[in-house]
């Protein structure tokens, strides 16, 4: 019997697993889409759609080639995007679509006048938009009828675990992110709470605590299930990054960057984190919070390269070793990130070309970064070490860039960085691999690589 163990990455764009062993060898991947419904900048889904990709993902994992004729699976974790979430009836079934965490809709007004922006901030360590998820409910229960009656708000990672055959429960690092928990007191948050209903889960739970066991055929069957977190941590905890000290870059569709510190937090901290955009939550290790800014430098250069028509790999490549060589000092070509209505370039010239223009890109969108790094090490202080993961590694531009930027760094090579971080939760939740001091990284039981 060869034990492996599942992990369920619920992302914005797809939703991915991956096996690895026990000695963090990855034994299966599948990947399908993130089936959103878009009108313009809206996205919605179906929840029960959802659960039923994210099962067949799973399931869809003993046709790769390298997953063992004799596994069994022991434990598997379930992370992803947070803010979005499924509003539930009494029996568990869904009463309105999942709003995407970028969408739009969101009763912000309502939470100004009933919480005011500041109190909002100092209290659940976001922002006042209609990102975090009690302004989505808000919109939905004024504007889907059947979402009045909902009795429980699981965000999408608990969602799926509840749909696997799991508990209802809500995990702290996304329930931080729904402005329904004060993070200051890790207590839910009467404020919000009299404005859409007692929808918070009854069990608050950290990532790799045990939450039931699946209800998937063999050899998943009675696999112990866990809620690994928020996405971008348990990239984070696969990739070591997850200790004091540490400032995490996860350069995927948003970049974020991440640091870990006890929870010490005062109020005017809050405030002085979320004044600058940036966010305070709970951690997937014990007795931390997690200090989170973030861009969209990733989907900005998406875009780009759209724009300029470049799709696969080789092209890509060609275009950084290109922008590497360009020298941008003659030119007054420059990218504006800021605008609302989406990336603005000027100074178009005669100098202008693809390479000058990805070189212009990355190094415009990441200058963005340099000011979330500040702001964070105002509050935590100057990190000890530098980890970098996610897709954009890849891209030579891009890791010249981040040195420009970062100075020393260690790229994580992990494939798929929160999917493997959310397997290794569920192995903590299955008791085959030891929870971490806080600072020390997770180690697979079998072998002390974790960079496979």
């Amino acid at each position: 019997m060869t034990l492996v163990l599942v992990g369920l990455d619920m992302g914005t764009t797809r939703i991915k697993a991956v096996g690895v062993d026990l000695t963090g060898c990855v034994v299966g991947e599948t990947a399908q889409p993130t089936p959103w419904r878009h009108r313009g900048a809206e996205a919605d889904c179906d929840p029960r759609e959802l659960a039923d990709i994210a099962r067949q993902v799973i399931c869809d994992l003993v046709f790769d080639s390298r997953w063992p004729a004799d596994a069994e699976v022991a434990g598997i974790g379930v992370t992803g995007m947070a803010e979005a979430g499924v509003l539930v009836d009494g029996n568990g079934e869904p009463l309105a679509p999942a709003l995407a965490w970028h969408d739009p809709r969101g009763e912000v007004q309502v939470l100004e006048s009933a919480v005011g922006s500041a109190e909002f901030g100092r209290h659940v360590g976001m922002r006042l938009n209609s990102k975090p998820s009690v302004a989505k409910i808000l919109w939905l229960q004024r504007n889907v009828s059947s979402a009045a009656s909902a009795v429980r708000h699981l965000c999408i990672a608990e969602w799926i675990v509840f749909s696997l055959g799991g508990d209802q429960v809500g995990e702290y690092s996304l329930t931080s992110r729904t402005g329904l928990l004060d993070v200051v007191t890790r207590t839910p948050w009467a404020a919000t709470l009299d404005l859409v209903g007692p929808l918070l889960p009854d069990r608050l739970v950290l990532a790799g605590d045990p939450c039931g066991r699946t209800s998937l055929p063999a050899p998943f069957a009675s696999a112990v299930l866990t809620v690994a977190g928020m996405d971008h941590q348990s990239a984070a905890f696969a990739s070591g990054a997850a200790v004091s000290g540490t400032l995490f870059d996860s350069l995927g569709t948003a970049e974020a960057f991440l640091r870990f510190t006890p929870a010490t937090l005062t109020r005017v901290d809050l405030h002085t984190l979320v004044e600058e955009d940036a966010a305070v939550l709970w951690s997937v290790i014990p007795d931390h919070v997690c200090l989170l800014a973030a861009t969209l430098a990733g989907l900005s250069l998406q875009r780009i390269l759209a724009l300029l028509g470049v799709g696969d790999r080789g092209a890509r490549a060609a275009l950084a070793t290109a922008a590497l060589s360009t020298d941008r000092s003659g030119s007054g070509l420059t990218l504006d990130p800021a605008s609302h209505r989406g990336l603005r370039l000027s100074g178009i010239d005669d100098d202008a070309s693809p390479a000058l223009l990805w070189r212009v890109a990355v190094e415009d969108l990441f200058a963005q970064g340099q000011h979330c790094v500040d702001v964070i090490e105002r509050v935590a202080g100057a990190r000890s070490s530098t980890v970098l993961a996610g897709g954009w590694i890849n891209d030579p531009m891009v890791i010249d860039a981040k040195r420009r930027q970062l100075g020393d760094f260690r790229v994580s090579e992990i494939g798929e960085a929160g999917a493997v971080g959310a397997a290794m939760l569920g192995g903590i939740a299955a008791g085959v691999i030891r929870r971490p001091a806080s600072d020390s990284p997770p180690e697979w039981p079998e072998s002390s690589a974790s960079d496979q």
